[in-house]
């Protein structure tokens, strides 16, 4: 299912959609198999018609629970980057969304088991600023080529924002604590000069 369309800003493109790494299904595979098995090997055992249609009820249900809807849980996961926005959509009936502005974004992290080096899984470590902090996405695909991707494009998003004479993302609502974080990030990508910075950080300061 793919991220609808009607949702983005008239400015706004996609940089990229994910579903999770296939390895997060491997688990409801693995039930969907024993569960296969057991029926099998249960129904060989008994010769009578309404054992046999309990066994297979109890496979049915357990074949839902377990195999079924975690993968229309992975089916209907996805993780958007725009042009403005890092989005996680999720659920089947009901839907549950995050979103994290870019100019939000202090930094982005990886973290890889030795089985998911192998396989091209991982975590990502997301660091914002304001309440939400730290945001964990499990099981992305190869997270080290979407951290870069992340990267690039809070760049990017950071000089449209000059172009368009927004020089400080410091939006509505922030602590100056937090729009002086985001001054410092615009410093270290190179966006704005360190006398910028200090001049916006004394007339913040002087506001406290």
């Amino acid at each position: 299912m793919a991220f609808p369309r009607a949702l983005l800003a008239d400015h706004e493109r996609i940089v990229f959609e994910l579903r999770p790494h296939w390895v997060a299904v491997v688990p409801a595979l693995l039930w969907a198999a024993l569960i296969a098995l057991a029926w099998i090997a249960l129904g060989a055992l008994v010769d009578s018609g309404p054992a046999r249609l309990a066994i297979t009820v109890g496979a049915l249900v357990a074949l839902l629970f377990l195999s079924a809807v975690p993968l229309l849980k992975w089916s209907n996961t996805l993780f958007v980057l725009t042009a403005d926005r890092l989005i996680t959509r999720r659920g089947v009936i009901a839907r549950q969304a995050t979103e994290i502005p870019l100019e939000r974004i202090n930094d982005v992290a990886f973290a890889q088991s030795a089985l998911e080096r192998v396989v091209g899984a991982g975590d990502l470590l997301i660091e914002s600023a304001g309440e939400r902090g730290q945001t964990r996405i499990t099981n992305v695909k190869r997270p080290e080529q979407v951290q870069l991707r992340i990267y690039q494009a809070t760049e990017e998003n950071s000089n449209r924002m000059l172009r368009y004479g927004q020089p400080f993302p410091t939006p509505e609502g922030d602590s100056i604590p937090e729009q002086i974080e985001a001054l410092a990030r615009l410093k270290v990508q190179g966006v704005i000069t360190e006398a910028e910075f200090e001049d916006k950080k004394k007339e913040l300061l002087g506001r406290m």
